[in-house]
């Protein structure tokens, strides 16, 4: 089962929270012979539950997240409406609630036609100085939370772009290839499909360090992933995956497919020069996806594969299919030696 995200945690805690808070008003205003009000309370009750369920079992958080604020919007400019300024109160937590839960865009419009109509409602009724003052601190809310939150999404944005991409090379690191798989994974489960994966390694990377030294070995990495990116689709997605080790996901072709563009990449890479006219191969292994396995159980089918390519010379494609029974466990003798 996939975790839940923070977005969907937030939200049912905010949704249950409201469910607690607004519940022991519909019985205060019951026994106080209030209908109406309790009638409006127990809909915002009910409509929370019904959040709250509906976020726990579909997870369409965007959907909900914009139903529900619109209507805790127009319940709030309703109660203003029926029983005065007394009431409105209420809109100032909830304009916060909005900006947290929405992009700042659409809680901002929210808000603002929300305070357009408790303004239309209060002006014939209300003194000047307290229409001015319920409206501008209404909007001087509005505003403040619109900068506060809007800072908050970008930092966190950046934030959670640093922390997915590889510092040197810009591709994606292996945190962002986890969640990728996740990601593919899961949509498998749902609806199969052919996904195949490419596992690539740069030859004799040590010897471009040991030659050229590291400043320009990386400058080699930087180059070769800024060239992988451009021949490459755009639903291709390049990680990091070792040193000199990368991978290309999700191929969505069959194994054959796959080799092809990876041939084509192989030969890109084969015919370009880098820093300090640096000539450089990649030998590449091919998997596709088989359905019930684990990311680690693809992976380590590409990475059988990558070994052939290695030990056969080095500058080629190979795929899950061309690996023997023999060369998994030459690899597997290999790796328990070193």
């Amino acid at each position: 089962m996939i975790k839940r995200s923070t977005t969907e945690k937030m939200l049912l805690i905010l949704s249950a929270f409201a469910v607690i808070t607004i519940s022991p008003f519909v019985y205060l205003r019951w026994l106080d012979g209030d209908m109406v009000m309790a009638s409006i309370d127990a809909s915002l009750v009910i409509v929370t539950a019904a959040f709250f369920l509906f976020v726990y079992r579909t997870r369409k958080v965007d959907t909900a997240k914009a139903w529900l604020s619109s209507f805790f919007a127009v319940a709030i400019v309703t109660i203003v409406a029926i029983r005065g300024e007394s009431h409105l109160f209420w809109l100032y937590p909830c304009m916060i609630a909005f900006y947290y839960i929405l992009p700042a865009r659409a809680a901002g419009i929210i808000c603002f036609i929300a305070i357009l109509l408790i303004a239309i409602i209060l002006f014939p009724v209300s003194s000047v100085l307290e229409f001015l003052t319920i409206t501008f601190t209404l909007f001087l809310t509005a505003l403040f939370s619109y900068v506060i939150f809007n800072n908050y999404n970008k930092t966190n944005e950046k934030l959670a772009l640093l922390a997915s991409i590889d510092p040197l090379t810009s591709s994606g690191n292996r945190r962002a290839l986890d969640k990728k798989l996740e990601k593919i994974l899961a949509d498998q489960k749902r609806e199969a499909s052919k996904v195949s994966l490419l596992l690539l390694d740069l030859d004799h990377f040590k010897k471009i360090n040991d030659n050229y030294g590291h400043a320009n070995g990386d400058i080699v990495l930087v180059e070769l992933v800024s060239l992988i990116q451009k021949h490459t689709r755009s639903l291709d997605d390049l990680y990091r995956y070792g040193g000199e080790e990368f991978i290309i996901l999700p191929l969505k072709v069959d194994l054959s497919e796959a080799k092809q563009i990876a041939e084509k990449l192989r030969i890109i890479i084969e015919k370009s020069t880098f820093a300090e006219d640096i000539s450089l191969t990649v030998s590449i292994g091919v998997s596709q996806y088989h359905a019930g396995e684990t990311a680690e159980a693809w992976i380590s089918r590409a990475d059988a594969a990558l070994y052939v390519a290695k030990d056969s010379g080095r500058n080629r494609v190979v795929t899950e299919t061309e690996v023997t029974k023999e060369a998994i466990e030459a690899k597997s003798v290999e790796e328990n030696g070193s």
